[in-house]
């Protein structure tokens, strides 16, 4: 009241409406010293702590809030926000692509009308994304300041199965105007998303045993094989790790040897048989009983698992052993024993735990009553083709007294060979049958004997039979014969060194 007084009492009117003209011009001089600029801030980030989330993904609605605060201005209508990811997201060790997260615009608080969203945009570590379009004009005045709403979207998946951390990254947000010039931007908006569920398998231990050691004790059964139900047993010691994605693979560290004798680890298999105590079950797991053939270097029994281990829960496998018959268990006997070192891996191929199991099985399928020698060089054939006559006539290779049995049961001896061909030097082939083996006794007081002529094949064919009438049959020497046909087309324009192997096999009858 005073100053009205004041005003009223000692200034003439026009000089109030030029004070009044000079005060609206100081407030405007004011603010045109003010700078557009964007602000933010951020609400409640995604946070993945189960594997159900990690696959599902998570939205974080209205998790940005832009704050525009502006000097004076107009700008047409198709003015726009955008936003560029400076980098990746990262907890300092491990990197999330920026592609697996978006934005999309929500709300506004105050400003203009005319504000519609662009639906999610993939963030871009290359360019800037639009996130609005509008179809009204910004002006200041009347509009100083206004916000507005962004969610943010984390795509779920295996490129969360990470390290437990803040994956964090800065975003760059820009106000720019419909002919394409910077209003205002913030190069440095903190956006960050948690994950709380790890999937590394730290913590995971392994062991194992075997058992069912399997026994050959016949011919027939060297040349079946056999499968021995339950032969090892991987336990899995949790702790407090509840991944998923492991794997576990086997190698065999070397053959199965009996000294000197060996056979080698492409002729055992193991098969996933069942989960014999804790979790997950095998239709969880994914894993199925197809065989896997073991070797040298690692071989994959359960690939990538589809579930997580139950969190200090003991768990254990059961797998059998297909051991494959045939002429590589025509070994002398002993037990033969093979190392195998299972590993566990976590989905990021990193190896967790590993554990060493010895496996053995036995062959004792030569009764001690029978024993089988060649000898005086028969352990080594060679026919040699050097001459027009030797293709002509065929060529001869005898070995007196070339094999030796001692025996006292009745028996018989059959022969066969390890492959179908004779192989090259230079790969190519003869047909196996192409030789012949005759075989007769080196004496002819041995009544009851049976002796035959084969072509050499991979199938058993008996070559002696010895019913073991009296005595004197207990101690037998044969002379062995190796011979080709004359003018045998198969050898026609063969050069060079061809080999195979031929193997003797007595029985008991």
């Amino acid at each position: 009241m005073i100053i009205r007084e004041l005003y009223r009492q000692h200034f003439k009117p026009e000089f109030l409406k030029l004070a009044g003209a000079l005060s609206i011009f100081m407030f405007l001089f004011i603010n045109s010293g003010y700078t557009q600029s964007i602000g933010y801030y951020t609400g409640a980030a995604c946070t993945f702590n189960t594997l159900t989330e990690i696959a599902n993904g998570c939205t974080s609605p209205n998790y940005f809030t832009i704050q525009y605060n502006m000097a004076s201005g107009t700008y047409p209508a198709g003015w726009t926000l955008e936003v560029k990811a400076n980098g990746d997201f990262s907890n300092g060790s491990t990197t999330i692509p920026a592609q697996y997260v978006s934005l999309a615009f929500n709300t506004a608080n105050g400003g203009p009308g005319g504000v519609t969203g662009t639906g999610y945009q993939v963030l871009n570590t290359a360019q800037s994304v639009s996130l609005i379009n509008t179809s009204e004009q910004l002006k200041t005045p009347p509009t100083y300041y206004f916000e507005h709403k962004l969610n943010m979207k984390v795509q779920g998946g295996n490129h969360l199965k990470v390290e437990t951390g803040t994956y964090s990254t800065t975003l760059t947000v820009i106000l720019r105007s419909k002919q394409g010039n910077v209003i205002a931007t913030n190069s440095n908006v903190q956006a960050s998303f948690v994950v709380n569920f790890t999937n590394s398998c730290q913590g995971v231990t392994l062991n194992s045993y075997s058992s069912n050691q399997n026994s050959f004790t016949t011919y027939a059964e060297q040349m079946a094989g056999a499968t021995v139900t339950d032969a090892l047993s991987v336990q899995y010691a949790p702790n407090g790790a509840t991944c998923d994605g492991w794997r576990l693979d086997v190698r065999a560290s070397g053959n199965f040897t009996n000294g000197a004798q060996s056979v080698a680890p492409q002729y055992f298999s193991l098969r996933f048989n069942r989960v014999s105590t804790g979790t997950p079950t095998a239709s969880q797991i994914g894993v199925d009983n197809t065989p896997v053939v073991l070797n040298n270097t690692d071989v994959i029994l359960i690939n990538g698992s589809n579930a997580p281990f139950g969190a200090n829960v003991f768990t254990e496998h059961k797998f059998d052993m297909i051991i494959q018959g045939g002429n590589h268990l025509l070994v002398p006997n002993g037990t033969y024993t093979g190392t195998l070192i299972f590993s566990l891996y976590n989905s990021n191929n990193v190896l967790i735990s590993t554990t060493t199991v010895s496996v053995s099985f036995l062959v004792n399928t030569v009764n001690s009553s029978l024993t089988l020698e060649l000898q005086n060089s028969a352990n080594e054939i060679d026919l040699v083709f050097n001459t027009l006559e030797s293709y002509a006539n065929g060529v001869s290779v005898t070995k007196a007294r070339g094999m030796r049995v001692v025996g006292y049961q009745p028996y018989q001896v059959m022969i066969k060979t390890s492959g179908l061909n004779l192989i090259g030097t230079d790969n190519s082939t003869i047909p196996v049958a192409a030789v012949n083996v005759q075989t007769t006794k080196y004496t002819s007081s041995s009544g009851g004997i049976s002796t035959f002529t084969r072509a050499l094949s991979t199938v058993d064919q008996i070559i002696v039979t010895n019913p073991m009438v009296d005595n004197t049959q207990q101690v037998i020497e044969y002379n062995l014969r190796y011979y080709t046909a004359p003018n045998d087309s198969r050898l026609s324009g063969k050069t060079g060194i061809f080999n195979t192997t031929v193997l003797f096999v007595i029985i008991p009858q």
